[in-house]
């Protein structure tokens, strides 16, 4: 088996292509904290949000593993691609990375309260039909303000505040659609997290004007054909179509939640549109 070969079951792992779409949480934070992107920082925020994304995945699936071998048999655990101990091991390493590299930033509170967040939505909070998907958007709003703190500290997390709740309710309402990924989800959760996304997307725009409207045009365009199928036809088969249009589209988003502040530097998100657009390619990230 080739090197390659021997690596493909640890990227489908941590479903790698989606790690472009949390880049640009931090980006946004460090925007409105500034309006501006400083390169280092910027750079130590991105890779923190990379390490801490990609360890949540991982630990994800060690914690789905009896779930996943009933109902999705094709994940690297259940398969018996990737161990349960090396699974542990590589989300434990990224996770404690990230932390570090976090902190390096200038984010010392964010950083540690990110990883912390992460662990207890794997392995605790996402159960709760009500806390899991509140638990999912707080991680991904804690990564927006991870970059805030970076850029201005607790200043930058008061200028960020507003931005981290919209992108914090997106993200609740795409994990509560995804509870319809399963046999066990069911139509009443679909609707509910597109409700609850597209009124995060309407907000989103509403409040950012008309620099935040055609970023929030965008996102719709990218996911609402496919969550309006799963909406249509709420079974498995179209829900994780929606979800992986969700993922894709939260670069809009960010760009949406950026552009109000700092419309020119915003721009630097949309390549993350095309390197999410580029990895489903690879391998599907929902």
């Amino acid at each position: 088996m080739s090197g390659s070969s021997r690596l493909l079951p640890y990227l489908r792992l941590v479903r790698a292509p989606a790690v472009f779409s949390a880049l640009g949480d931090p980006l946004v934070g460090l925007l409105i904290a500034r309006g501006e992107l400083p390169a280092g920082r910027a750079a130590k925020a991105a890779a923190a949000a990379a390490s801490l994304y990609l360890a949540g995945m991982a630990l994800n699936d060690l914690a789905d593993r009896e779930e996943d071998a009933r109902e999705r048999p094709e994940r690297p655990i259940p398969a018996g691609e990737v161990s349960a101990r090396s699974a542990a091991l590589l989300g434990l390493s990224l996770l404690l990375t990230g932390a570090l590299t976090a902190r390096r930033a200038g984010a010392r509170q964010i950083g540690g309260a990110l990883a912390g967040m992460i662990a207890a939505y794997d392995f605790v909070l996402k159960r709760s039909p009500a806390l899991g998907p509140v638990a999912m958007g707080a991680c991904r709003s804690l990564s927006l303000l991870m970059g805030a703190e970076a850029g201005e500290g607790s200043r930058g997390l008061q200028r960020s505040a507003g931005a981290a709740l919209l992108l914090g309710t997106y993200i609740a309402g795409l994990t509560l659609l995804a509870r319809g990924e399963t046999e066990a989800g069911s139509a009443a959760e679909v609707t509910a997290g597109a409700g609850v996304a597209g009124a995060a997307l309407l907000a989103t725009a509403l409040r950012g004007g008309r620099r935040a409207v055609p970023w929030t045009a965008g996102a719709v365009a990218l996911a609402g054909p496919a969550v309006t199928a799963a909406l249509r036809d709420p079974v498995p088969a179209r829900v994780g179509p929606a979800v992986g249009a969700m993922i894709r589209a939260i670069p809009a988003l960010d760009g949406a939640l950026a552009a109000p502040r700092a419309p020119r530097h915003a721009l630097v998100l949309l390549p993350l549109l095309a390197l999410v657009r580029w990895g489903r390619k690879l391998f599907p990230i929902s």
